[in-house]
């Protein structure tokens, strides 16, 4: 991938990064072209020329261009030249939502100072308090969740602070009933090491761990874990292979199933691996580790310390939303650590993508055992047919090949998207897609029963259940297929 911070784009050529960033229009639709692309790229260029040094808004950019695709692909490509610097840099104007937030912000402090009855305490109040929102944006905040309310449109994006008032009052009467603190689900961010407090190993993380942790996250609304198997040395972690796991989750926790946990260490033993590392995701908010994250990698960390001292034992989170970082489409996904002398804070571990190069023979064999094992034990299976944002075309299968297929080097992204197109997408349209053979043969069943679950499928596993591990006695040649229940 190209420096973004070298971008220079050239008129009429199109380059690798700019493919990775917007995907869209490399992908073979008639609608979305790499000459429409170029079109709108070179347009929005040209209309910072001519406004600069004032701010190119996204609506500015978008007048004189016809029949190019709907305004959300325009804005993104809009987004994408602002952030690699080629428009709006030192620009003296600000975005105008930007500028009304301001005004209404400071007239209502100005409100709050003046009003009968308000004091100087009470408007120095109510800066602090807004002060302390900011702040919780990406940073402490609780778990948050995308209530669907049966909409046909999905929406994997979910903002930062929490949903409404008598969500959290639910949340809380949910967590208190069930014995657990409130603030187990607060969310903590991460400190970053530096040349004076350097990262305590160097981790490399396969392609193939990546996209099947990426794939696993996708396939339900509820949290998924795993473990992750490898190698340790003396100043290196390799994450190998990751091993979905079953267990209890929701939208906001889950928890390991024991039996699949052993399974998973027997599975890493027979293959001269052992666990380094889990993993877990976050399927609608970002991927910062919560309190109780926290918690769980202490604990795997003292338990699987080396007699030096050393505890060389990594927790990634995948978030399927993305961010602003990652490419459009592509899942945001961390590796942190919590060292023994600071055991409440979180501390961001970079990671090298290795064996990016090759893709292993019997990879999409094992995501396609994984894909059927998760078909009849999810009770919140995702539907990939869905539209990964609202008001956008992208569907979330279009999302998660988009996604999978980032992991792997420009030389054998063609030879994986074959393997995937035979071994993989097949199965995903028949078992997470609405119309799909599965999605049919449970609207019949569910008839035959009359429709007992009430949601169109008879699997007959209710919320809170913990499946256990569906290859607890697997062959040792045996592809691992495992299912997580919510």
């Amino acid at each position: 991938m190209s420096d973004p911070d070298a971008f220079a784009p050239q008129r009429d050529i199109i380059g690798d990064y700019e493919q990775q960033a917007c995907p869209e229009f490399f992908l073979g639709k008639a609608a979305k072209t790499p000459s429409r692309y170029l079109l709108i790229r070179n347009h929005i260029l040209d209309e910072w020329q001519r406004t600069q040094p004032a701010y190119l808004t996204k609506i500015r950019a978008r007048s004189g261009l016809r029949n190019c695709g709907d305004v959300n692909a325009i804005g993104r490509v809009h987004a994408f030249l602002e952030r690699v610097g080629a428009i709006n840099k030192d620009a003296q104007q600000t975005p105008r939502r930007i500028k009304r937030r301001r005004l209404a912000d400071a007239a209502a402090a100005e409100a709050a100072s003046s009003s009968g009855g308000s004091s100087s305490g009470e408007a120095a109040g109510l800066q602090r308090q807004r002060r302390r929102r900011r702040q919780a944006g990406g940073h402490v905040i609780e778990h948050t969740v995308v209530e669907r309310h049966g909409h046909d449109d999905g929406d994997y994006r979910c903002p930062s602070g929490s949903s409404d008032e008598g969500g959290r009052r639910r949340r809380k009467r949910h967590w208190a009933a069930a014995g657990i603190a409130t603030s187990d689900f607060r969310l903590v961010p991460y400190s970053e090491y530096t040349a004076l407090h350097p990262q305590p190993y160097t981790l490399h993380v396969s392609a193939s761990a990546l996209a099947l942790m990426d794939l696993h996250a996708h396939l339900t609304h509820a949290e998924v874990i795993g473990l992750l198997g490898g190698r340790v040395t003396a100043s290196a972690v390799h994450v190998d292979v990751a091993f979905a796991c079953g267990g209890a989750g929701s939208a906001t926790e889950c928890e390991m199933d024991a039996q699949a946990e052993v399974a998973a260490r027997r599975w890493f033993g027979r293959r001269g691996l052992a666990a380094v590392g889990w993993f877990h995701s976050h399927p609608a908010f970002e991927p910062t580790p919560s309190v109780r994250d926290i918690a769980t990698q202490r604990a795997y960390q003292a338990l699987c310390a080396l007699p030096d001292g050393r505890e060389p034992f990594v927790g990634i989170i995948v978030s399927p939303p993305g961010g602003d970082a990652c490419a459009y489409g592509v899942s945001d996904i961390r590796a942190f650590g919590v060292p023994r002398e600071t055991p409440a804070t979180p501390w961001a571990v970079a990671y090298e993508v290795a064996g990016a190069g090759e893709v292993p023979e019997g990879l999409v064999e094992q995501m396609a055992a994984l894909v059927r094992g998760q078909a009849d034990v999810l009770v919140q299976r995702a539907d990939l047919s869905r539209r990964f944002r609202r008001k956008e075309a992208m569907t979330a299968l279009e999302k998660l090949l988009i996604s999978m297929r980032s992991h792997w080097d420009e030389g054998v992204r063609q030879q994986w998207d074959d393997a995937v197109a035979l071994g993989l997408r097949p199965l995903l349209v028949d078992l997470f897609c609405k119309g799909g053979r599965h999605d049919a043969s449970s609207a019949a069943s569910s008839v035959r029963h009359g429709g007992r679950n009430g949601n169109g499928h008879s699997h007959g596993h209710g919320h809170g259940h913990s499946h256990g591990s569906r290859y607890a006695d697997a062959d040792a040649d045996a592809v691992p297929d495992s299912g997580s229940g919510s």
